[in-house]
C-alpha cells in the first residue's frame, strides 16, 4: 500500500502543475482577447460611422428624385435634417484615437466631397419651384452620379485601411497564441506520459487484487448473464412448484415482472386442464428418472391472452438424493405454432375455393407432370383427378393436350404469360374459354412451373354479341337520321342564304315604307327558320350523343359577362330594365365547359326576353346552399322575367321538344319549341337540373344548379386577399415600370409607391434596355402593347444579356393565349388590366422570393362613393381607396380620351393598323378605368379586329359610336370629380 499512496502523491503533484500551467495560458489568452475585441469594436463602430455618411447622403438625394418624380414643391420635413446629420458624425469622428495619418486624410477628402454633393443638391432644390424640367436634369446629370462614385470610393478606402489593421492586430494575437499553445501541448504531452507510466503501474497492483476476487464469484456471475441475456425464461422452482428465482425475459413474455413471481405457484398461468396434464407428466418424470424433459403447453398471460410455449425441465437433487427443485428454460413458440396451423389453415380453404372456382385451373413442374387440377378442369375436359395428376401429356390420350400443349412451351421458351380464346363443346353446349398460361417462379425467381387458367366468359361473350348488333343497327338508324337532318339542313340553308342575302341587298335601295316593312318581314322570317334549323341540328346531337363535354379552367365572372352583355342590350332596345347580380364569393376560376354555359344562359334569357313585353329581366348568380366537398362548387343561377307566364300544369311540358304552352305561341314569337328542350338535354349533360315557378299572366323564374370543379388558380386570389391587408408589403423593392400610355403609366406608379416600393417609369422598351445597364431592379412590370419595341422583343433582349431580374406581364389584351406568349417570351408571370393591387403585389412578392405570411392587423380598403350613373369601383379598387390618386387620375383620362379619340380616327383614315390597335389596346383600358364596362368592350373588339386585320370597313363608324357613349357619359366624371 506505501508503493501506491507514494505513487499517487507523484500523480497529484504533476497533475497541480500542469493546471497551474494551464491557468496561465488561460488568463494570458483571455486578456489579449478582450484587448482585441475591444480594438474591433471601436473600429466596427468607426467604420458604421463612416458608412452611414454615404447611406445619409444617398437617401437625401432619393428623396429629392423622388420628390421632382412626384411633382412635390419641397422635401418631407424627416429629410430636411439628414446634412446636419451628416456634419454631426464628421464631428464625433475628430480626435478619436485609432485614426492616424492616412484615416485623417481620407475623412478629410470624405467631408469635401460631401460639402461639394450637399451644394450641388441645394443647386437642384433651388431650381425646383421656378424650373422642375431643369431640376429634373440635375438630378440626373453625370455630375452627381460622379461625386457619388467619389465619395463611395473614399468611404471604401477608409474601410479596407482599418480591415487591413484589424488583420495585422489579429496576426500578431494569433503568432503569440501559437507560441503558448505549443508550449502547453509540450507541458501537457510530458504529463501525459508520467501520467501514463504511473497510471500503468498502478493498475497492475489493482489487476492483481481483481483476479483474486473475480474468480470467486465467476460461476455466479456467468449464470446470472445467461439468464438475463437469453431470450429464454430461465427459472428455479420448489418441488411443489412454487417459483423460487425467475430470469427478467419473464415480464416481455408474461406480463408478470419476476419480482411479482417469487413465491408465487406456477399454476397461475395455466388453466385447470392444462394444469392437471402438466402435473401428471412432471410426475412421471420424477417417477421414472429422467434428468430432463421437453413439453409444449399453451399459458394465459398477465393480460388474458393465450400463448404457445415450449419448456426445458431439469431436476436438480440434493446431497441425499432427493429432488431439491426444478431448473428450467421456457421458450416463445407462439408465432411458429400459429403459423403452422394457419397454413393447414389456409392450404385447405385455398384448395376449396380452386376446386369450386367457375373457372379451369391447373399447375404443371417443370417436367411437364401435373400437380394439381380443380373441379371445373375435369368436368370440362372430361377428365377425372386420378387420371392426370402425376402424369405428362405425352401420357394423356386426350385431343385436347396437342392443342394446348404448343402454349406451355411458348411460356417455357418466352418466360412470359400468353393468352388463348377457345370454344369448347360439352353436352350439347357451347363455352367461351380465356385460357391464360404463366410461368411460376420462386422467392429467387426461378422458374419452377406453369399454371393455367381458363376463364369463362360464354355470357359475357354472347352480350358482347348482342350489343355490337344492336350498336349497328342503332348506328345504322342514327347514321341514316344525321344523313336526313344534313341534307335538310343544307337544302334548307342554301336557298335561304340567298333570300337573307337579297333582302340584304333590297333594304340597301330606296324602298317605299311598305316596301321596307314586307322586306324587314321577309328577312325576320328567314332568320328565324335559320334559327329553328341550327336548333333542330343541336337537339340531334344531342340525342345521337355526338354533343362533347370539355373540361377546362375558364374565368366564370368573365364569360358570364361575355354572354349577358349582348342580351343586355337586346332587352333594352325592348324597353326592359336587365338587372344583374353576381355573388363575389363565387371562385373566380372554375373547371367545366364555358361554351355550354353560354349556350345555357343564352337560350334562358332570350326566351325571358322573348315572353316580356314590359318590365324587367333579372339574372342571379350564386354559390347553391348546399356543397358537395372543397374541390367543387355548385353555382345557382336564377333567370326572373315579369312576362306572360307559364300554366303550373304545363311546366313540364316546356321542356319537351317541339313544344309550346300555347299553339298561338310559336306564331307570335317564333320558334321551334326546340330552345329549352336542348337546355335541359345540355343540363343534364352537365349533370345539373333545373325547375321553373311561374304561374299565368305572373312572370317566370327558371332554377338552374350546375357543379364545376374548383381550379387551382383560386389559390392565388386568397393570397392577394391576405397582401391587401398589409400595409407596405413592397417596402425596399425596386421596380421598374415599362409603360408607354401616361394614364397606365400613374396607376401603376401610384399602387407601387402605396405599398412602399420605389418604382422607376419609362416608355418604351429601348429606354428600359438602356437604363438596365447601369441599374438593378428586383422586378420589371412590362406593357405587351408598345410602339417601336413591344413588350415580346424587350423581353428577349433583356434575357439575351442574361438580366434574370422577375418579369410581370401587364396587358388587356383580349387573346386567349396571351399569357402563353408572355411565358415563352421570357416572361414569369402575367397580370391583365385592369388589375387588382393585391394581386399585382403577390406576384412580385412571390417573384422576388419573400416569404408571405398573414399580417397581424387588418386594413379595409374604402370603396367608390355610390353615384348614379358610372361606377368607379375598378379605379377605387386599383387605388386602394385614395381618393386623391383617383381624382388625379379621372381628370388625365376627362383630358386625355378626346386626343385618343382623334388619334385613332386618324390613324384609321391611314390604315395603320398596328398603331391603332396599340391605342385601341390603352382606350380599352381607360373605358374600364373611367366606368364605362360597355365601351370598353367595343374599345376591345376594335382592339382584335384591327389586331387581325378583319372587319375594317365600319372602323370609323365603331369609334365614333364608342366616343358618343364617353360623351353621353362624361359628365358623371366631371360631377364626381366636383363631390370627391
Amino acid at each position: 500500500m506505501k508503493k501506491i499512496l507514494n505513487t499517487v502523491l507523484a500523480l497529484v503533484l504533476v497533475v497541480v502543475m500542469a493546471l497551474v500551467g494551464f491557468v496561465y495560458y488561460a488568463w494570458m489568452v483571455q486578456k489579449r482577447s478582450r484587448t482585441a475585441a475591444a480594438t474591433m469594436t471601436e473600429t466596427n463602430r468607426l467604420i458604421d460611422k463612416v458608412r452611414s455618411i454615404a447611406m445619409l447622403e444617398n437617401q437625401y438625394t432619393t428623396a429629392i428624385r423622388d420628390m421632382l418624380l412626384k411633382n412635390n414643391a419641397q422635401l418631407p420635413p424627416e429629410y430636411l435634417a439628414i446634412p446636419d446629420s451628416i456634419q454631426r458624425i464628421f464631428n464625433n469622428l475628430q480626435g478619436n484615437g485609432l485614426l492616424d495619418s492616412a484615416s485623417n486624410t481620407i475623412l478629410f477628402n470624405l467631408q469635401r466631397i460631401v460639402n461639394e454633393k450637399k451644394n450641388y443638391n441645394q443647386e437642384v432644390l433651388n431650381a425646383t419651384p421656378n424650373d422642375p424640367q431643369l431640376a429634373r436634369q440635375l438630378i440626373t446629370a453625370s455630375r452627381g452620379t460622379a461625386l457619388r462614385a467619389s465619395l463611395l470610393t473614399e468611404v471604401n478606402a477608409f474601410i479596407q485601411l482599418h480591415r487591413n489593421k484589424l488583420i495585422n492586430q489579429v496576426d500578431k494575437d494569433l503568432h503569440y497564441t501559437l507560441y503558448s499553445f505549443w508550449t502547453t501541448i509540450i507541458i501537457s504531452i510530458f504529463t501525459l506520459i508520467l501520467l501514463i507510466g504511473e497510471g500503468r503501474y498502478i493498475y497492475r497492483l489493482f489487476m492483481k487484487l481483481r483476479r483474486s476476487a473475480n474468480q470467486l464469484h465467476k460461476r455466479e456471475q456467468s449464470f446470472i448473464r445467461l439468464a438475463e441475456e437469453s431470450e429464454l425464461i430461465i427459472y428455479k422452482s420448489s418441488f411443489d412448484g412454487h417459483f423460487i428465482s425467475v430470469s427478467k425475459r419473464a415480464a416481455e413474455m408474461t406480463g408478470y415482472t419476476s419480482a411479482e413471481l417469487v413465491g408465487k405457484h406456477y399454476s397461475i398461468f395455466l388453466s385447470e386442464e392444462t394444469h392437471k396434464e402438466l402435473q401428471e407428466f412432471y410426475m412421471n418424470q420424477v417417477k421414472n428418472g429422467d434428468d430432463y424433459s421437453f413439453k409444449q403447453f399453451e399459458i394465459i398471460t398477465k393480460a388474458g391472452n393465450k400463448k404457445w410455449v415450449e419448456q426445458l425441465v431439469t431436476i436438480i437433487y440434493d446431497i441425499d438424493g432427493r429432488v431439491k427443485e426444478f431448473q428450467c428454460m421456457v421458450r416463445d413458440i407462439d408465432k411458429e405454432k400459429r403459423n403452422e396451423d394457419q397454413v393447414q389453415y389456409l392450404q385447405e380453404r385455398l384448395e376449396a375455393i380452386l376446386d369450386y372456382m367457375p373457372s379451369m385451373m391447373f399447375v404443371k413442374d417443370m417436367p411437364g407432370r401435373y400437380l394439381l387440377v380443380n373441379n371445373r378442369f375435369s368436368e370440362m375436359m372430361n377428365v377425372a383427378k386420378k387420371d392426370i395428376i402425376g402424369k405428362t401429356d405425352k401420357e394423356l390420350p386426350f385431343e385436347w393436350v396437342h392443342k394446348y400443349s404448343s402454349l406451355d412451351e411458348e411460356v417455357m421458351a418466352t418466360n412470359t404469360r400468353v393468352k388463348l380464346e377457345d370454344t369448347i363443346y360439352r353436352n350439347g353446349k357451347e363455352y367461351h374459354f380465356l385460357i391464360t398460361k404463366f410461368p411460376l417462379r420462386n422467392a429467387d425467381n426461378e422458374m419452377i412451373g406453369i399454371c393455367g387458367i381458363g376463364q369463362d366468359f360464354t355470357e359475357k361473350a354472347n352480350y358482347i354479341a348482342a350489343v355490337e348488333e344492336a350498336n349497328k343497327r342503332g348506328k345504322e338508324a342514327i347514321a341514316a337520321q344525321e344523313m336526313f337532318l344534313a341534307n335538310m339542313s343544307h337544302e334548307i340553308r342554301t336557298p335561304m342564304n340567298g333570300i337573307i342575302g337579297m333582302t340584304n341587298l333590297l333594304m340597301k335601295n330606296q324602298l317605299t315604307p311598305k316596301q321596307l316593312n314586307y322586306v324587314t318581314a321577309i328577312r325576320s322570317s328567314a332568320i328565324r327558320l335559320m334559327s329553328i334549323i341550327s336548333e333542330v341540328l343541336d337537339f340531334s346531337k344531342i340525342k345521337a350523343g355526338k354533343l362533347n363535354i370539355q373540361e377546362e379552367v375558364f374565368d366564370i365572372h368573365e364569360v358570364v359577362a361575355n354572354t349577358l352583355l349582348p342580351l343586355k342590350l337586346q332587352a333594352e332596345d325592348k324597353g326592359l330594365t336587365f338587372i344583374t347580380q353576381v355573388d363575389k364569393n363565387i371562385p373566380q376560376h372554375l373547371v367545366g365547359d364555358d361554351v355550354r354555359l353560354t349556350q345555357i344562359l343564352t337560350n334562358l334569357v332570350e326566351n325571358a326576353i322573348k315572353f316580356t313585353s314590359k318590365g324587367s329581366i333579372t339574372v342571379k348568380i350564386s354559390l347553391a346552399p348546399k356543397q358537395t366537398t372543397e374541390n367543387q362548387v355548385n353555382i345557382a343561377f336564377t333567370i326572373i322575367d315579369t312576362g306572360i307566364g307559364i300554366e303550373p300544369e304545363k311546366h313540364e311540358l316546356i321542356f319537351k321538344s317541339f313544344s309550346q304552352t300555347h299553339a298561338s305561341n310559336s306564331r307570335k314569337y317564333g320558334g321551334a319549341g326546340l330552345g329549352l328542350a336542348i337546355t335541359k338535354e345540355l343540363i343534364g349533360l352537365l349533370n345539373g337540373s333545373i325547375k321553373v315557378e311561374s304561374s299565368l299572366n305572373a312572370g317566370a323564374t327558371f332554377h338552374l344548379e350546375l357543379p364545376f370543379q374548383v381550379s387551382a388558380e383560386n389559390t392565388v386570389a386568397e393570397e392577394t386577399d391576405r397582401l391587401a391587408k398589409t400595409d407596405a408589403p413592397l417596402i425596399g423593392k425596386n421596380i421598374l415600370i415599362v409603360e408607354d400610355d401616361d394614364i397606365n403609366q400613374q396607376v401603376a406608379f401610384q399602387t407601387l409607391h402605396d405599398a412602399g416600393a420605389r418604382a422607376d417609369v419609362v416608355q418604351n422598351g429601348k429606354t428600359a434596355l438602356q437604363i438596365l445597364d447601369y441599374k438593378k431592379y428586383d422586378c420589371i412590370i412590362m406593357d405587351i402593347q408598345m410602339p417601336e419595341m413591344d413588350g415580346y422583343e424587350t423581353t428577349r433582349q433583356i434575357r439575351n444579356k442574361n438580366i434574370n431580374t422577375y418579369i410581370i406581364a401587364m396587358t388587356a389584351s383580349a387573346l386567349k393565349d396571351e399569357k402563353a406568349r408572355c411565358l415563352q417570351a421570357g416572361m414569369n408571370d402575367y397580370v391583365s388590366k385592369p388589375f387588382e393591387p393585391a394581386d399585382l403585389i403577390y406576384k412580385i412578392l412571390k417573384g422576388t422570393g419573400e416569404k408571405i405570411t398573414e399580417p397581424a392587423t387588418t386594413a379595409t380598403t374604402a370603396a367608390a362613393p355610390v353615384q348614379e350613373g358610372l361606377s368607379f369601383d375598378v379605379v377605387y379598387r386599383m387605388f386602394s381607396g385614395n381618393k386623391a390618386s383617383v381624382k388625379k387620375l379621372l381628370k388625365e383620362l376627362v383630358k386625355q380620351l378626346p386626343q385618343k379619340f382623334e388619334e385613332l380616327q386618324r390613324l384609321a383614315d391611314e390604315k395603320k393598323w398596328n398603331n391603332f390597335y396599340i391605342l385601341a389596346h390603352q382606350v380599352k383600358f381607360n373605358l374600364s378605368v373611367a366606368g364605362m364596362p360597355d365601351a370598353s368592350q367595343m374599345a376591345k373588339e376594335l382592339e382584335m379586329d384591327a389586331r387581325q386585320m378583319i372587319n375594317l370597313d365600319n372602323v370609323k363608324e365603331r369609334v365614333e359610336q364608342i366616343q358618343s357613349i364617353y360623351l353621353q357619359n362624361v359628365h358623371y366624371i366631371e360631377e364626381h370629380l366636383a363631390n370627391a
